[in-house]
């Protein structure tokens, strides 16, 4: 499979701002997959680069609809595909455009999307906590001889000074407020899919779009609310 990283021009380099680059290691975190059928017009070849081309037929597409600075798009068959960035400045609701001047592309990209919900899900499990109770815990202490003393103790700030002390790290078990635990934990979810359409329009042409993508992610959960919790018991 070839994969293109679209080109960029000097413009679209600017944009990508060294706070936009923080970005790019987050870009696939809310990233949707999905898979559709590309229809192109007279059912000819799409050509969008020298070494990209697109033909009529089924496809399986990346992208993210929420993206915190920048998020992707891919598109591809088997046998041929392209990607390219988009910043968060090109989406506007349920959309976002990508200029053919900006991506290297031959065409520009109208994309947009429509939630589709199903059913909603409940999981119970476990999640982690604190608590008041005995735990092992790692604390700083000081050793002076006979005696020694734990950190945020009253003996251990009086000794801290103290040539005669030595400060050291030690597992101890005692009563904390901060005991790591788990409680259970039941909580509801709204299950959904987004339908996905994806436009290839000539640049500044007033025209039918020259290839049309239709198509829709997988399922996905979105929380809910929270609709009990356990006590949280220290481990």
């Amino acid at each position: 499979m070839h994969h293109l990283l679209a080109a960029r021009t000097p413009r679209a380099i600017l944009r990508l701002s060294a706070t936009l680059l923080v970005g790019l290691a987050l870009a696939g975190c809310s990233s949707l997959s999905g898979k559709g059928y590309l229809f192109t017009e007279n059912s000819q070849p799409l050509q969008l680069t020298d070494e990209v081309v697109l033909k009529q037929g089924h496809m399986r597409l990346q992208f993210a609809p929420d993206p915190w600075l920048i998020g992707r798009l891919k598109l591809h068959d088997a046998t041929s595909g392209f990607s390219a960035w988009v910043t968060a400045g090109d989406y506007a609701g349920n959309s976002f455009f990508i200029d053919s001047v900006d991506s290297g592309l031959a065409y520009d990209i109208q994309a947009r999307w429509r939630e589709v919900q199903a059913e909603t899900s409940e999981h119970t499990g476990h999640e982690s906590c604190s608590a008041a109770g005995f735990c092992s815990k790692s604390v700083q202490r000081l050793d002076c001889g006979r005696r020694s003393y734990r950190q945020g103790t009253e003996r251990y700030e009086e000794h801290e000074d103290d040539a005669n002390c030595e400060e050291e790290s030690a597992v101890v078990r005692d009563h904390f407020p901060d005991c790591p635990g788990f409680r259970q934990s039941r909580k509801r979810y709204q299950v959904f899919k987004l339908m996905v359409t994806l436009d290839f329009l000539e640049p500044y042409a007033q025209k039918e779009p020259v290839a049309v993508f239709d198509g829709e992610s997988q399922y996905r959960e979105r929380l809910l609310e929270t609709l009990e919790e356990g006590e949280c018991l220290v481990q």
